[in-house]
């Protein structure tokens, strides 16, 4: 009887979600990807405008969806580029340039 349940089980040996709960996360991670390079947009033109104030805000909003997703990677290059920001003396834009390269390029291999 065991073989019998283990041959009509749809899940994968190595899935521990039911296929609907895998369905809706593949689906929220396509949101967060969309969401991601949407944010990566605003970040480089407010990066090109020198609009510190906007970076920063859509940095905020990156790094929470990210932190929401458990991507480690991104969130530390997140927490970068506001610290980066967020030092109190004038912003080192090269230094700036530099943490937001980092977050794109973790954003496009995803």
């Amino acid at each position: 009887m065991d073989e019998m349940n283990k041959s009509n089980n749809p899940r994968s040996p190595n899935s521990s979600l039911p296929p609907a709960l895998s369905d809706i996360e593949s689906g929220l991670n396509d949101l967060f990807l969309v969401s991601a390079r949407q944010d990566l947009a605003g970040i480089e033109q407010a990066l090109e405008r020198r609009d510190y104030g906007s970076l920063q805000d859509t940095v905020h909003r990156l790094k929470g969806a990210a932190m929401i997703f458990r991507m480690t990677p991104t969130v530390n290059a997140a927490l970068h580029i506001e610290a980066v920001l967020n030092t109190g003396l004038p912003v080192e834009h090269a230094r700036l340039v530099e943490a937001c390269a980092l977050l794109r390029q973790l954003i496009a291999a995803l």
